[in-house]
């Protein structure tokens, strides 16, 4: 997904007409109609439609844009020059909640403690955008998306498993188990992979119940016993050591269609730059993650 037509499509929907948005983005309208029609395409859903004279925003696209908007906000942020502080090294990281909420904590303040630290949590796509525009050094992922300009270096892999409260959903059929998922919409993975979790839901349809864009809220549904989700093995892990035992996960067996439970992790970078230090820092760490 092209960060760019999300951009245009958030306008679109802030100003309410194309004819206004056109003026704000400085693009012909045609041209921003062409971007509206390819991103329509790749999220498969109608973003607007015909009103008199001028459009509406149908309710898919409202739900769009109010998601994308705080992405967008962020990413602008990026293009900010750094205010000066007492930090002379500066790394700026890219990834989503499994990586910065679960792993780049402790690595930032064992390893980076010394330096100035940017996290942006971004999707697929977005990520990768934002890395070969330089306004990220170093990406994580484990949906990678190819970019002619990047660079994606495999450093390990992660264990997946479906995860519930304890003997609650054991001896009930797999199409009626209730899911949650990522609320967040992910598009042009190679997995086809259509959320976070990276669940194949072309493949495997599922009974998803609640729909949350952060995984803490994911983990505490489950906890609570109404559903169950879609973790990593190592976030989990880390969920049952430091919660009470009556809110620890176990896994469930999943379904035989879903194969290896496994995802490979890369680290991503431009091509033009060189492995640096931080790079293999950071990838060294990974590797110990699931050692």
């Amino acid at each position: 997904m092209d960060i760019n037509r999300l951009h245009y499509f958030c306008t679109v929907a802030q100003a309410g007409s194309l004819s206004r948005a056109s003026e704000l983005l400085n693009i012909s309208q045609p041209a921003l109609s062409k971007a509206i029609k390819t991103l329509e395409g790749e999220l498969k859903k109608k973003l607007i439609i015909p009103s008199g004279r001028g459009i509406s925003i149908t309710d898919d696209g409202k739900q769009i844009a109010l998601k994308a908007a705080p992405l967008i906000s962020q990413i602008n942020d990026l293009a900010l020059p750094n205010q000066k502080g007492p930090h002379k090294d500066s790394l700026s990281i890219a990834t989503f909640e499994v990586f910065s909420t679960y792993f780049l904590s402790k690595v930032i303040s064992e390893t980076f403690s010394d330096h100035e630290v940017k996290v942006a949590e971004l999707v697929p796509g977005p990520m990768e955008e934002a890395i070969a525009s330089g306004l990220i050094d170093i990406g994580i992922t484990y949906l990678p998306i190819p970019h002619k300009e990047l660079d994606f270096l495999k450093v390990t892999s992660i264990k997946m498993g479906i995860f519930g409260k304890k003997l609650k959903f054991k001896n009930i059929p797999f199409k009626e188990v209730p899911f949650t998922a990522p609320s967040i919409p992910v598009s042009g993975t190679p997995s086809k992979a259509k959320g976070l979790d990276g669940w194949p839901d072309h493949l495997i349809p599922r009974n998803i119940k609640y729909h949350v864009a952060m995984m803490e809220t994911a983990l505490d549904l489950c906890r609570r016993g109404c559903c169950v989700g879609y973790f990593p093995q190592f976030v989990v892990d880390l969920h049952n050591t430091v919660c009470d035992s009556k809110y620890k996960l176990e896994a469930l067996d999943p379904p035989k269609k879903l194969g290896k439970q496994k995802f490979d992790v890369y680290m991503i970078k431009r091509k033009s730059d060189l492995e640096t230090s931080n790079f293999k820092k950071i990838s060294r760490a990974l590797r110990q993650l699931v050692s």
